[in-house]
């Protein structure tokens, strides 16, 4: 799912990086199961954030937070930027082809 809505906002110009417990997934093969989507958005928040979301079936259940009822035990929490590891925000993010490259 991370793939599929990463590419569809950066379609739309929203440019995200996937942080905290997916990417722990991620990396971990699946050992680590997250019960969400942590995206921190590149730049400030998008005006047509909730607009783009909505487009691909997604509800806003609260303030930066998206359910797709297809889905509704994943949540998608978007957090504004920078991306940071405790006080780090000197973050190089690694980048993952997304669908179909």
């Amino acid at each position: 799912m991370w793939k599929y809505v990463a590419t569809y906002l950066a379609s739309e110009g929203i440019e995200t990086i996937l942080v905290g417990g997916a990417v722990v997934a991620i990396y971990s093969d699946g050992l680590y199961r997250s019960g969400d989507l942590d995206l921190v958005l590149k730049s400030t928040l998008s005006m047509h954030l909730h607009e783009a979301m909505k487009k691909i079936g997604f509800v806003c259940d609260r303030s930066r937070h998206y359910r797709h009822p297809d889905c509704d035990h994943l949540i998608i929490d978007f957090a504004s930027p920078p991306a940071a590891i405790g006080d780090d925000y000197k973050i190089i993010p690694d980048s993952k082809r997304s669908m179909g490259n």
